[in-house]
Formats: structure tokens, sequence, C-alpha cells
């Protein structure tokens, strides 16, 4: 008896928490994400298409300057949820990946 595997996808938003030059804080996505701002945080939140948060999986956080070895890794909490600052000195695409049990999805983050 051949049992029937499900596939999941994952999906990948980006909360990005800046600050302008006045002071005045906002957070926008990955896509409109203004110019001449400071990005103070940004919060990876992965889902499966179930809705179920993507709980424990791995993640993977790449530099504009390094594309081969990550940056930062981590755990996502109970929520699908992580969170981590940017070196605000290396300007470019963030590249951002999550991955667990098979199933895995990357977003590019411009800073």
């Amino acid at each position: 008896m051949a049992g029937t595997a499900i596939a999941h996808e994952v999906g990948l938003s980006a909360n990005i928490q800046v600050r302008t030059s006045n002071g005045e804080t906002s957070t926008h996505s990955a896509e409109n994400l203004p110019d001449n701002v400071q990005v103070t945080s940004i919060e990876i939140v992965a889902i499966y298409s179930t809705g179920e948060p993507m709980s424990g999986a791995q993640i993977s956080v790449y530099s504009p300057g390094d594309r081969s070895t990550p940056w930062r890794t981590g755990t996502l909490d109970a929520q699908g949820r992580y969170t981590f600052t940017p070196d605000l000195a290396q300007r470019g695409r963030w590249t951002v990946t999550v991955q667990s049990s098979g199933h895995s999805n990357f977003i590019d983050i411009l800073i």
C-alpha cells in the first residue's frame, strides 16, 4: 500500500521596521521599502500553504557581500517568525532562506 505525500508550499514575508531622518518609525514590506530610511529590524514570517506557521524551521540570512556563507542562522519560533537587524554598512540585496523537512523558500530584501 503506497502512501500519499502532501506537499505544502511555503509563503514568506518580511515586516521591515524603519526610521526616517526625522525620527518617525513605520513598518514596510520588502516590496514597498522607501528610499533613504534606516532599517532598524526585519521580521521574517514563514507559513505553509495550509496556514500553519513554519515553526522550528531553519533560517539562513545572506548579506550582499557573501552569497555563499550565511551572515546569520537561526530557528523560526512557534509562530514561524524570526527577527534580525542587518548590518547597514552592507547595502544591497539580502537573501533569507527557510528550510524544514523538504520544504523551503527564499526572499530577497533590497536595503
